[in-house]
């Protein structure tokens, strides 16, 4: 029985799934930059495999070449081209799969931001040192159950929450004002930190839904207030925060009694 031919030109164990799982080329962009490769190489060697009936350098180098192997360098050109089709197959894939991992990405944030406008109303605008302290302690402890800025120990945490005044630079107002504006900003930005971190958690992308990461959440926090909720650490520093913005905001018989003299 005679031997069937192969078609030597054509990369048939070079399939889109085959290059999918080959390790480095993770995105559609690191693809296309493989197709460019292959069309480039492809040209060069159709130039000089096409002889004198092509302009250039290269075209004119298959003056040189006898007829096979310039067939030879025309079948190499094929089959990099056929490489080249199931390349381009594979970065349509993965264009389709980033465009849908995008999507199922940003349904996620937009639920989460929704969970985390509902479920922590902490104050945008904090009316009192209630509103401020409250800001801090929630902060203390997400960072106990691991869910705000886990990098740091509950013990380091608490260091680096110590209320610190006088920030460098030319500013305006007397110093108590200053050192209020100081305080005030900080735990405000934690505030947006802190409902940034949250949001990232619940939003994170494990297979399981938002609510369910939101209430997976919600139980290690529980667990940990259970336990204590607040530890001797935690509570020195509500207590620093407290006499700390007590003493820059003047006495209100203070304010009365100016109102008075008016």
């Amino acid at each position: 029985m005679a031997k069937k031919s192969v078609d030597i030109t054509h990369a048939s164990g070079i399939t889109a799934e085959v290059v999918l799982n080959l390790g480095g080329l993770y995105t559609a962009k690191d693809l296309r930059s493989v197709q460019t490769k292959l069309t480039s190489v492809s040209g060069e060697l159709r130039k000089i495999g096409h002889g004198s009936t092509r302009s250039g350098v290269l075209g004119r180098l298959g003056d040189h070449l006898t007829e096979d192997q310039r067939q030879l360098l025309l079948d190499a050109a094929n089959l990099i081209d056929s490489v080249g089709n199931n390349v381009v197959h594979a970065k349509e894939k993965r264009q389709r799969s980033e465009k849908e991992a995008q999507r199922r990405r940003e349904a996620r944030e937009k639920r989460a931001k929704q969970l985390v406008t509902a479920e922590f109303p902490l104050p945008a605008v904090p009316n009192d040192h209630e509103d401020l302290l409250e800001i801090v302690k929630t902060a203390l402890i997400y960072n106990r159950a691991r869910v705000y800025q886990a990098f740091y120990s509950p013990t380091e945490f608490c260091l680096k929450q110590r209320p610190e005044l006088g920030t460098p630079g030319v500013r305006f107002g007397t110093k108590r004002e200053r050192d209020y504006s100081d305080l005030f900003h900080k735990i405000t930005y934690l505030r947006s930190d802190l409902l940034d971190a949250i949001q990232d958690e619940i939003s994170y992308d494990d297979g399981s839904e938002v609510e369910e990461r939101l209430a997976a959440m919600k139980k290690r926090v529980a667990d940990q207030v259970s336990q204590a909720a607040l530890t001797n650490q935690e509570k020195e520093v509500i207590e620093l925060w407290r006499k700390a913005l007590d003493s820059l905001t003047p006495p209100a018989s203070s304010s009365k009694s100016q109102e008075g003299q008016a």
